[in-house]
């Protein structure tokens, strides 16, 4: 059926998306999830999965390997008894991982092209302020603009906003760019002390950066 499958398959995500309480559990689920064993595969178990709660076995909507549960699920469940990611309609699932350790508060970098049209560049400010007023109080903002220029933008200057400009004609390699933005290694960060060189006349509002 994959073979004959003309379009691909995709999956469309909103990230911290508020769903009812009947289409996901009350809470993220403090376990690691169960996954398929064959190598290629690795999907997750879920409700679409077909269960053999005679043989403790259910077998990957994917690509069809019949899978055991481990010894903990295979012990309790039942038709009556299901783990949540088998519940019908739980169709999400938010785990929060024991065996990661936590990476602090969520980061969300907006990326924006400047050479849209005046009335889309418009309604896309009052799209991300909507977005950032939904945005937990403990997130960290990014903010990066490209056209003829690639600016990452110093967030939490507002009477005097800040920006690293890098040339959009060459292509820098990670170290590079992590050098320009002060973040790069142990020479970058001997210098992270030390306040940012005066632009030319005129924009004095603006850092600008650029390689030799």
């Amino acid at each position: 059926e994959a073979t004959r499958c003309v379009a691909p398959i995709g999956a469309l995500y909103t990230p911290l998306k508020k769903l009812p309480a009947a289409c996901a559990p009350p809470a993220a689920l403090q376990y690691d999830p169960i996954r398929c064993s064959t190598s290629t595969c690795h999907a997750v178990l879920n409700p679409y999965c077909q269960v053999d709660f005679r043989t403790k076995l259910w077998v990957c909507p994917f690509c069809l390997t019949r899978n055991h549960f481990p010894p903990h699920y295979a012990e309790n469940i039942s038709e009556q008894n299901l783990p949540a990611e088998l519940i019908p309609q739980f169709g999400t699932c938010d785990y929060e991982l024991p065996s990661v350790p936590p990476a602090g508060p969520p980061a969300f970098v907006f990326c924006i092209d400047t050479c849209a049209h005046v009335e889309e560049l418009t309604e896309l400010a009052d799209s991300i302020q909507q977005i950032l007023n939904l945005l937990p109080e403990d997130s960290l903002v990014g903010l990066v603009t490209f056209g003829t220029n690639v600016q990452v933008h110093e967030l939490g200057f507002e009477g005097v906003p800040k920006a690293y400009v890098i040339r959009g004609n060459k292509e820098y390699g990670p170290q590079k760019v992590g050098q320009l933005l002060g973040c790069g290694g142990a020479k970058a960060a001997g210098n992270m002390g030390a306040p940012p060189p005066p632009g030319p006349p005129g924009q004095h509002n603006n850092m600008q950066q650029q390689p030799q």
